[in-house]
């Protein structure tokens, strides 16, 4: 007589081996149900070390961008308040130096503020030199400004020697020439990076210190104050020009250590108010 296949069992289980001839209800009721049933357990232990991932991932910091430090630099009044320019007065040599209030804005993401002083001065025969500078201060807190600072020093402009600096250095150093008449030289050992922008007579000096851009630019106009519209040719025929000034690169240099100084010193609230 034939008889019922037969499932033999590990100690009685009903779910455990088969022998060969079991019938299809056997298969699917037993060991393929078995084979299902710890799935449960895997797909709990998938979502508790996602988690825990998550949790690490999120104390870590992983996928955010980091804050860039400030280094103590507030904006607690003018810019251009108290001794921090006076390198850069005195170089220009002026009796009277004006002074405009500052503008000032403060946000969650960006506190900036900037201010302006012109001056005037005779430079030469019948020859006046109007300066204007501008300082500007920016503070973010939230980016990291240091991708926009390096278009300054971007592949766009052309390395070119350059002859030792006018501030008595006496050292050489590559500048970097726009296609226009707008030259960006380094400035080493000022903040994490520095350049000197140089357009004509007018210099621009701008520093990234952690999430800090600084800036102080002077705007050079000279106007013929003799008799006439225009500067008589000289001997040559050629138009007379005004006399050549020196550079400010070492007074902007000072003026800028002097202005970091100032808003990021424990004092700093009382030597940046406006006078």
């Amino acid at each position: 007589m034939i008889g019922e296949p037969e499932v033999e069992g590990d100690g009685g289980d009903p779910e455990g081996a088969w022998t060969e001839g079991a019938s299809a209800d056997v298969v699917r009721g037993g060991v393929r149900g078995a084979r299902t049933r710890p799935w449960p357990w895997v797909l709990g232990a998938v979502v508790a070390t996602s988690a825990v991932w998550a949790l690490v991932l999120q104390l870590s910091g992983y996928g955010k961008e980091s804050v860039p430090a400030l280094h103590h630099y507030r904006i607690s009044g003018s810019p251009c308040g108290g001794s921090s320019l006076k390198p850069l007065t005195d170089a220009l040599g002026a009796g009277h130096v004006e002074v405009f209030p500052a503008d000032t804005q403060t946000g969650p993401a960006l506190d900036q503020a900037a201010c302006t002083l012109t001056a005037q001065r005779s430079v030469g025969t019948h020859w006046q030199a109007s300066y204007s500078t501008v300082v500007t201060v920016q503070l973010h807190k939230k980016t990291d400004p240091a991708a926009e600072f390096d278009d300054v020093g971007s592949s766009r402009h052309i390395l070119e020697p350059v002859a030792p600096s006018d501030d008595g250095s006496g050292t050489t150093t590559a500048i970097l020439a726009t296609a226009g008449s707008t030259h960006v030289v380094r400035v080493p050992d000022l903040g994490d990076r520095a350049y000197l922008l140089t357009s004509g007579r007018d210099e621009t000096l701008t520093v990234l210190h952690g999430g800090a851009v600084l800036t102080v630019a002077v705007d050079v106009q000279e106007k013929w104050t003799g008799p006439g519209a225009v500067p008589p040719p000289d001997a040559d025929g050629i138009p007379q020009r005004p006399p050549r000034q020196a550079g400010y690169r070492s007074a902007l240099v000072a003026t800028m250590r002097g202005l970091m100084s100032a808003l990021s010193g424990p004092a700093s609230q009382a030597r940046n108010e406006t006078p």
